[in-house]
């Protein structure tokens, strides 16, 4: 849930940080008369970036009444689990196929690999809120928290 909220905090930051610069640039403008031209790279760095933050706070948005319902959805079945490492600390995922669910990096020791897996998740933005690994269906649990 920490992940889903520093997600949502990050693109409003993001979204009014951006709105700021545009009235940054409009001000700018009026002061020193319609004479001044600001530079179309400048103009579109900032509108790529407003519209970047917009769309992922509106996304991110879509999933708050399930997140602070605690409405989850649930997955059962086989899973591969990839782990992407970055400077920030990266993200774990599980695959079903069709969908991937997102984990903090090293969520509960999982280690990449196929297992049957059991997934709580949010169903807009999936990300995940618990995973259980198993070696095969019906099989020990590897995972324990």
């Amino acid at each position: 849930m920490a992940q889903y909220f520093s997600l949502l905090i990050l693109s409003f930051v993001m979204l009014v940080g951006m709105s700021a610069y545009f009235w940054h640039f409009y001000k700018l403008k009026k002061k020193n008369g319609d004479s001044y031209k600001i530079p179309i790279k400048d103009i579109l760095g900032v509108a790529s970036l407003f519209l970047l933050s917009g769309t992922l706070f509106v996304y991110s948005l879509l999933d708050l009444p399930n997140v602070l319902a605690d409405k989850t959805k649930q997955y059962n079945g086989n899973c591969e689990i990839v782990i992407f490492s970055n400077v920030r600390g990266g993200h774990q995922e599980a695959n079903f196929g069709n969908h991937s669910i997102s984990f903090p990096e090293n969520y509960q020791g999982a280690e990449e690999g196929s297992y049957y897996c059991e997934v709580e998740y949010y169903s807009r933005t999936e990300l995940g809120k618990s995973l259980k690994l198993y070696q095969s269906k019906g099989g020990k649990l590897i995972n324990k928290k």
